[in-house]
């Protein structure tokens, strides 16, 4: 770690961060949104801003004690901040590896950044604190009300890239009306599936109201299909901030096509939850 940690005085306690979050979750994304797009205007390298968004709002859920441990994260310097994001990643792959290898693309840039890199993402991370994604993270009330991810990707792609994707956002009371009014009473074990996912926006109103009715989202088979590699990656790491449990399969596939990728996908999930098991089942490293 750095011999000369830095000032943190201007970041506040997590007791005060909450108490003057902004009530409404909408207007609290929509700072965080502001944020994150003006310091990373360009619509290049969109996996570093959506990455590093991604790690500091699933914090919470590698470590609960995250929110009050925020001003030792951001003493650190840059290269060890990356280390610490690169371990988030690291840590919840043990117990969700499919869905961290599915989100390969936001945290693959983490293994070896340039300097100005990881001083852009040091300087994101702060104001990011400050404006409380670690409690957004926290809060189910807040990280399901609406698809921070997806309207990031949306916020910093050109309109060009956002077309080739099909990534525009459906306001969140759409989504949640329609979810309302179709879904009916789900028992657990359900299938709740998406033949054009995006980042799942349609998941996150079902999780939400699952949630609303005193239901667990992880008791439910989660099934979707997305062609955009980026938006792949974003929707898993949605299914792991929406805490949608160990049932989800994403197929990065033309599903309207015709080749659904599920076959694929199967084989992908099996094969991560097998490297896992051979890491956990390795004996330790001799020193």
């Amino acid at each position: 770690m750095s011999a000369r940690p830095r000032d943190v005085t201007w970041l506040p306690s997590a007791h005060a961060r909450r108490a003057f979050l902004p009530e409404e979750p909408a207007e609290h994304a929509r700072r965080l949104l502001g944020t994150i797009t003006a310091l990373w205007p360009s619509s290049s390298s969109l996996e570093i801003p959506l990455g590093t968004t991604a790690a500091l709002a699933l914090l919470p859920l590698a470590d609960a004690q995250s929110p009050e441990l925020a001003h030792d994260v951001a003493a650190l310097d840059p290269d060890d901040l990356v280390t610490v994001l690169r371990q988030t990643w690291a840590h919840l792959w043990q117990s969700h590896p499919y869905l961290v290898e599915r989100s390969a693309l936001l945290w693959r840039w983490l293994a070896d950044p340039p300097r100005q890199t990881a001083e852009a993402v040091t300087e994101m991370t702060h104001h990011l604190f400050k404006g409380g994604i670690l409690e957004w993270g926290a809060a189910p009330e807040r990280y399901l009300a609406t698809d921070l991810l997806g309207r990031l990707l949306q916020a910093l792609g050109n309109r060009g890239e956002k077309s080739r994707r099909g990534a525009f956002h459906t306001p969140d009371v759409v989504t949640d009306h329609m979810v309302e009014y179709f879904a009916g009473d789900l028992p657990p074990g359900t299938v709740i599936g998406e033949t054009s996912a995006g980042s799942a926006a349609m998941w996150r109103a079902q999780a939400r109201l699952l949630r609303d009715q005193g239901r667990d989202a992880a008791q439910y088979r989660w099934v979707g299909a997305e062609i955009d590699p980026l938006t792949v990656a974003a929707l898993g790491a949605n299914s792991l901030l929406w805490r949608l449990g160990p049932d989800v399969l994403i197929a990065c596939a033309d599903a309207l096509a015709g080749d659904s990728g599920l076959a694929q996908a199967h084989r992908e999930r099996a094969e991560a939850i097998a490297r896992r098991d051979a890491f956990l089942s390795s004996p330790p490293p001799q020193t």
